[in-house]
């Protein structure tokens, strides 16, 4: 009877085990691919925070110059059609929009090759603007920002750059000025990139950018500026996948997730070690292993106990069998019925015998 028991409980035990082991290696995967996901997600998020970064400094100071440019343009023609009108009558809105607007300089190139600026030097002169040109051996026609917003009559912005004065990165943008259909010169200004790096600084998360020449300007982690820093492991990985695609790379024997994107004439990226994703899912895991073993010892106990239950009529029929055969064999006198109410297959056999007791 015991053996029966035990053979049933190890039959249903086994298979309850098996199926409590394939939910949870199905649960842990779905947790995986869900943590993975989620992770992926907010990344991606964090990266596009980066990115609306980027593009509204950009649109700002598109912003700033098309303003100046309306502001010069409202002038008469009379008052810009010579360089010393233009010292005499620009001269003052350049400064106020290199005070206001928090600009490294603003200038108006020349087609002579001269150069109207305001900047640190007319500050310290005390004046409106400084002439930069023959006289300190420099041409603002043979410029990139000169030359490409001519010949573009669009706005032109340059990639970052490091200022030679202040040794912080820094942009140009430029535009060509016309009057009555009459070229002026090309208006421009120089803003540091400061603003920008600290906004992005302030980021959640490791992201940083790379300027044009794969060199971080802007980064969470200012460990990442650092010129030694070989990043050649994440720009390798985003040119082999391509924009907003995640890969993974080592660094420093550390498995990391990252995913990239052009930004104008950046790249903006984002990065995070595997453990963020992996500690979770093996915690989950974890859990998942004490919770496996606590229902199966669960169920080893109920499962005992309710094949006892249902077999239990088995031990009143093997007992009034005994007593039955017993009575044949005239080893005892008195017989009794097998007392079993239920009306599935054991209550079928113990009528059956019970028929047959009261025939004999």
């Amino acid at each position: 009877m015991n053996n029966i028991k035990i053979k049933l409980s190890v039959i249903a035990n086994s298979i309850a085990i098996f199926a409590l082991s394939i939910l949870s290696i199905i649960s842990f995967y779905f947790t995986k691919d869900s943590l993975y996901q989620s992770t992926l997600h907010a990344e991606t998020d964090l990266l596009k925070a980066t990115q609306i970064s980027i593009e509204n400094f950009r649109s700002r100071n598109i912003s700033l110059l098309n303003a100046l440019e309306k502001d010069i343009l409202n002038l008469p023609y009379e008052a810009l059609n010579s360089q010393d009108n233009i010292v005499n009558n620009v001269g003052a809105i350049l400064k106020y929009y290199r005070n206001s607007g928090n600009l490294l300089a603003v200038y108006i190139g020349l087609d002579n090759g001269e150069n109207i600026v305001s900047d640190d030097l007319s500050e310290k002169k005390n004046t409106n603007i400084t002439i930069n040109g023959k006289a300190n051996n420099y041409n603002a026609t043979t410029r990139e920002w000169y030359k490409e917003a001519r010949n573009s009559n669009q706005t032109y912005i340059t990639p970052a750059y490091i200022d030679v004065v202040s040794n912080e990165y820094a942009i140009t943008y430029s535009k060509a000025l016309y009057k009555d259909g009459k070229f002026i010169g090309v208006l421009g200004f120089d803003v540091l990139l400061i603003n920008l790096q600290d906004e992005i600084a302030r980021t959640p998360g490791n992201t940083f950018v790379f300027d044009h020449k794969d060199r971080v300007f802007a980064a969470t982690n200012k460990a990442l500026l650092d010129p030694s820093v070989d990043h050649s492991p994440v720009l390798n990985a985003y040119k082999a996948h391509g924009d907003n695609n995640f890969f993974s790379y080592k660094l420093n024997n550390e498995e990391r997730l990252g995913t990239c994107t052009k930004v104008f004439a950046y790249t903006a990226c984002i990065t995070k070690s595997t453990d963020v994703i992996n500690k979770p899912i093996f915690k989950a895991a974890y859990i998942q292993v004490i919770a496996l073993i606590i229902m199966i010892s669960i169920s080893i106990i109920l499962l005992y106990f309710i094949v006892s239950k249902y077999l239990s009529p088995l031990a009143a029929i093997q007992t009034g069998l005994t007593s039955f055969f017993d009575f044949i064999n005239h080893k005892t006198k008195n017989v009794s019925t097998i007392e079993i109410k239920t009306n599935d297959e054991f209550g079928q056999i113990s009528k059956t015998i019970n028929e047959n007791i009261l025939a004999t």
